[in-house]
């Protein structure tokens, strides 16, 4: 006797295909652990450059290397020095950048805001100076004016994020996926916003739901991006897993 499948079975068949593309294509823009050894490295040299400098000291890596939610060509590592010297914002950028393009004459060492950009090795790393508070604990970094200096938690979200990977790893995955899409789409989106934004969706989640197709859906639906909601409500209807597959490629890649 022939078995009848229902709609319900077919779905769940289909979210267990894409479930397996999401995560190959995460994998594949994420970084080998070969290439985050060179990271750690050229890091770890920077930053004992730069901290022997005058002016400059402590340091620590932080961003999306530190919470490893990186993504290859997107992400940046973001590295930060203690200044503590005198003037503004400004004048601690300028002597970060000098500093840099002395040290690396043929890397492109170039000011954004806050930050100095320069890349090592194919690899971004966005430099920023920080100040401490008068008791040494609250941490500042230059203003959008470049004047003065404004405070900033960078605890938060990385509690945040491995309470998110204590939960279940694959929201890690959901995250590069998220970042990729974002920067194909042009949503103008920064980069730690969706991890924020993730965190704020899933952390304290009571979803039955551990498919990264239904995590994609949410996103979406609750973040006003409803046209991208409706093509993953479309992917979830695609039975052929060579159609599915082509077809999830052709959206998170845009083609």
């Amino acid at each position: 006797m022939t078995k009848v499948r229902t709609l319900k079975q077919y779905k769940n068949q289909t979210k267990t295909m894409l479930d397996k593309f999401i995560k190959d294509k995460s994998d594949l823009i994420s970084y080998s652990q070969a290439e985050l050894s060179n990271i750690a490295a050229s890091s770890n040299h920077l930053r004992g450059i730069i901290s022997n400098q005058t002016d400059f000291n402590e340091s620590f890596v932080g961003g999306s290397y530190k919470r490893a939610t990186m993504v290859k060509g997107i992400s940046d590592v973001d590295v930060y020095f203690q200044f503590t010297g005198l003037g503004n914002s400004q004048s601690a950028l300028s002597r970060l950048r000098t500093c840099l393009i002395n040290r690396y004459p043929n890397s492109v060492v170039k000011q954004d805001k806050p930050s100095i950009l320069v890349d090592f090795e194919r690899i971004p790393f966005n430099i920023t100076p920080y100040k401490k508070d008068t008791w040494g604990n609250g941490i500042s970094i230059p203003d959008n004016y470049l004047i003065n200096w404004h405070s900033i938690n960078f605890g938060e979200l990385e509690t945040a994020v491995s309470a998110l990977r204590n939960k279940n790893p694959k929201y890690i995955d959901l995250i590069k996926i998220l970042k990729l899409w974002n920067d194909n789409y042009n949503r103008g989106l920064k980069n730690f916003d969706i991890e924020r934004r993730v965190c704020n969706l899933f952390v304290y989640s009571s979803s039955s739901s551990s498919s990264i197709t239904d995590w994609l859906w949410t996103f979406f639906q609750n973040n006003g991006f409803n046209s991208d909601a409706q093509k993953i409500h479309t992917l979830m209807l695609i039975t052929n897993e060579l159609t599915l597959k082509s077809e999830w490629l052709k959206f998170i890649d845009k083609q």
